[in-house]
């Protein structure tokens, strides 16, 4: 897997972990710091880009990447 790869597809988790915790962040009326739910979807971007390169296998999430390396 290449590192361009890698990039893309933590940009692809990132932006789903921050598009589901912003819905969290809205529900709870700004009672929580916004930068606890950006942490958080970092370290889980991180941690689902680890998980999905040691798992060697296609998904869904893989062609949305390839899709965006084309654009990029």
């Amino acid at each position: 897997m290449r590192l361009k790869h890698k990039i893309v597809l933590l940009t692809v988790y990132f932006t789903l972990f921050m598009a589901l915790t912003a819905m969290i962040d809205y529900y709870a009326y700004d009672t929580i710091n916004p930068w606890i739910f950006i942490i958080i979807s970092i370290v889980c971007a991180f941690w689902a880009t680890w998980v999905h390169a040691k798992s060697h296998q296609k998904s869904k999430v893989d062609e949305l990447a390839h899709d965006i390396e084309e654009i990029l």
